[in-house]
């Protein structure tokens, strides 16, 4: 029904709401914009509560220094993440217009450093890398056994929850670095209370998202991150070794006002049932329209460069995947779908005399279903009056990807 509505309808209607903050309060968030064998990982540092009892630690392909990290500006997460978030959507029969599939669909407008490079503070552990960027202290490690690199983050004030020595080594083990994070409070402003995003760049020819790392101070609870990936194909990323899932929407929903975070959060819950897997919420050309536009504006080619991404032209495509810590038994790896089909998660609100148009949530096409008198389908190309968007519209509890270190006050 998803694809038949997509190609044989242009639907021009009015933008109602979001789930919004309701359902990424407790998802990680980053964005990963891919340009050759270059990767640009931008972290959401979403968190709250005392600066100094910050600390995170991040897998790294290879060494990466002051250059290649930097901080962005907040706002910039927020607006990906408005731009492609799942909507809900008001139409009406005068809304329903025929399109002509050879044309692309419009949019609708509506401080000194603590340690130094080259310390072996424990046996086995080297610091290839030190240095400052805004509020953080940054140390990029490398080790030869998890349990010296253990001991040198404990020497330097990190608490790492036990049970995470047999991951640690894994990643040692295939020859990555460790880049560890904490805030120095010298270089946070009087009365701040927030971190910057901290955004990392590196190559390496495999693409990949450490998520296992996280699962160590996770406690055993499930995780869920939204992944923003921002490519130069025009074709929808996917993740290649868990499974995809489906979500039930192009629905309409009863009764559902203008907040519909409840109804997908449960949809969401029925498509996972428990399992471990991911579900494409967002896959749209930065270069086409959107339908209908979220309250977000588009974001231009000035911003998208402020996050990696050196291109107008490319794909934004957002993922949802969530899993328990026995389920995470390897870090994301993603691919190009080939699919350059513009995909979003939809709801519309409930009006019957759509209802020949659309099925109802979790009840299908009725029997006996109200439709719209054809005087009232004018037929045109595309969206009448409306001109193309401007363009696209982590991890937000750092537990959820990264091992967050939570660091001891020191006298």
């Amino acid at each position: 029904m998803l694809l038949l509505v997509s190609s044989a309808w242009a639907f021009c209607g009015t933008f109602v709401g979001s789930a919004g903050s309701d359902l990424r309060n407790h998802a990680s968030r980053v964005i990963l914009a891919r340009s050759g064998d270059e990767t640009t990982l931008t972290l959401a540092a979403d968190y709250q509560g005392d600066l100094a009892a910050f600390g995170l630690i991040i897998p790294v392909p290879e060494v990466v220094t002051a250059d290649d990290v930097r901080l962005i500006n907040p706002d910039l997460i927020d607006r990906v993440d408005g731009w492609s978030e799942p909507r809900m959507v008001a139409y009406t029969c005068e809304d329903l217009a025929t399109v002509d599939r050879s044309l692309p669909p419009m949019g609708c407008t509506d401080s000194k450093l603590s340690f130094s490079k080259g310390e072996s503070a424990e046996e086995g552990v080297t610091v290839e890398a030190a240095f400052t960027e805004g509020e953080y202290e940054i140390v990029v490690l490398s080790a030869e056994e998890s349990g010296d690199l253990l001991g040198w983050l404990d020497a330097n004030g990190y608490t790492v929850p036990e049970g995470g020595e047999a991951i640690l080594q894994e990643y040692i083990d295939a020859g990555v670095y460790f880049l560890a994070a904490k805030v120095s409070l010298d270089a946070v402003p009087s009365g701040q209370n927030w971190l910057n995003p901290l955004q990392i760049r590196y190559t390496s020819a495999a693409w990949s998202l450490p998520i296992r790392i996280g699962t160590i101070a996770s406690g055993g609870e499930a995780q869920e991150v939204l992944v923003y990936a921002l490519t130069e194909s025009d074709s929808a990323v996917g993740i290649s070794n868990y499974p995809e899932v489906t979500v039930d929407d192009e629905c309409m929903l009863r009764d559902a006002g203008d907040d519909f975070a409840v109804a997908y959060s449960d949809a969401l819950d029925v498509a996972l049932d428990g399992e471990a897997g991911w579900i494409q919420e967002y896959s749209w050309s930065l270069t086409t329209g959107c339908d209908p536009c979220t309250s977000q504006q588009g974001l231009t080619p000035e911003e998208l460069e402020g996050l990696g991404f050196p291109s107008y032209h490319g794909r934004l495509t957002r993922l949802r995947v969530r899993y328990t810590p026995e389920q995470a038994t390897q870090d994301l790896t993603f691919y190009d779908t080939r699919i350059s089909d513009n995909a979003q998660i939809r709801y519309i609100r409930y009006l019957e005399d759509l209802e020949e148009t659309f099925p109802v949530c979790n009840e299908g096409f009725m029997d006996n279903p109200g439709t719209c008198d054809a005087g009232q389908r004018a037929p045109v190309v595309g969206c009448a009056g409306a001109a193309p968007a401007t363009g696209v519209g982590l991890f937000g509890a750092f537990s959820g990807l990264l091992a967050v270190a939570a660091l001891r006050r020191r006298a």
